[in-house]
This record gives C-alpha cells, structure tokens and sequence, in this order.
C-alpha cells in the first residue's frame, strides 16, 4: 500500500512539472494606454470620469480579460480609482479600446493641491497609470505601470511660456 501510495505521488508530481512546462514562456506582457478622459455627469459629491483605454496584445493567444482594476497618480496622491468587470477578449496580435468609469478621491485631491500651492513654481505634474488585469487561469494576472509627466500649461490651456 504504501509503494502505491508513492507511486501516486510520484506520478502526480511529474504531471504538474509537465503541466507547468507546457506554459509558454515567451508571454509577453500586455500594454495599456489612456486614449481618452472626460468628466461625466454623476448625482453625487465628487465627480466621475470616462476613462478611454487601450489595450495591445502582443502575443499569438487570445486574451480573455475577466475584470480589471487601475488606479492614477499625480504627484504620488492616489486621485482617481475604478474596476470594470466583464471586459472583452483582446484578440491574439490584437488590440481593443473600450471605456471604463472611475471616481475621484477627494481627500487626496485636497492634499494633491495644497501641495502645488507650496510649490508654485512647477511647471509639470508627475504622474503614474496602474492597471491590474485579470485574463483569469492560473497567475494571469498582469499588471502594468506608465509613469509621465503632463505641462501645466496644458492642464490650463495656455501656451507654454518660452
């Protein structure tokens, strides 16, 4: 009994290592972009936002995307946060665009600001996109990080001073 036992054992595990070696890895991992950000109408006290993504897949596999969440920074305070659920599948060598919600934390609004205040003389913001994406199975989660910087001058509308 205890020879069968090992045997078991012995077999399970060469399935799961030859499981594990058949996963590809050459996976390459998705990119994510904002495309668009508008202010949409909302019933409560802070505002909501339209965020336009893009996301380009790069590898020969469909990407079956079941929820995704993401987060942006400016200037290291968290203001804005969503999830969406339910997302499309992104074609193998694919891309897709789709528009996803997001509400503004007010609290880190407040600091975001009174930090500009104290430093007036900056002349861009720093900022940072996350993205969390959940392709379902095992460790497909896929997580991406964009870091830039905006001008002030086109958050106001005016030309750059030279």
């Amino acid at each position: 009994m205890l020879i069968t036992r090992r045997r078991l054992l012995l077999a399970s595990g060469a399935l799961l290592l030859s499981g594990c070696a058949a996963m590809r890895s050459d996976f390459e991992t998705p990119s994510v972009s904002l495309e668009s950000f508008r202010v949409v109408p909302n019933q409560g006290v802070t505002p909501r936002f339209a965020l336009g993504l893009r996301v380009v897949n790069p590898n020969p596999a469909s990407l079956p995307l079941r929820g995704m969440s993401y987060a942006v920074d400016f200037e290291g305070h968290q203001l804005i946060t969503g999830v969406a659920s339910d997302l499309e599948t992104i074609p193998a060598f694919g891309e897709s665009r789709f528009e996803v919600e997001a509400g503004l934390d007010l609290i880190n609004s407040l600091r975001l600001l009174n930090d500009l205040m104290a430093r007036a003389d900056r002349d861009h913001l720093n900022y940072k996109v996350r993205a969390r994406l959940d392709a379902g199975g095992f460790s497909r989660l896929i997580t991406m990080e964009e870091t830039g910087q905006i001008p002030i001058s086109a958050l106001s509308g005016r030309p750059a001073p030279r």
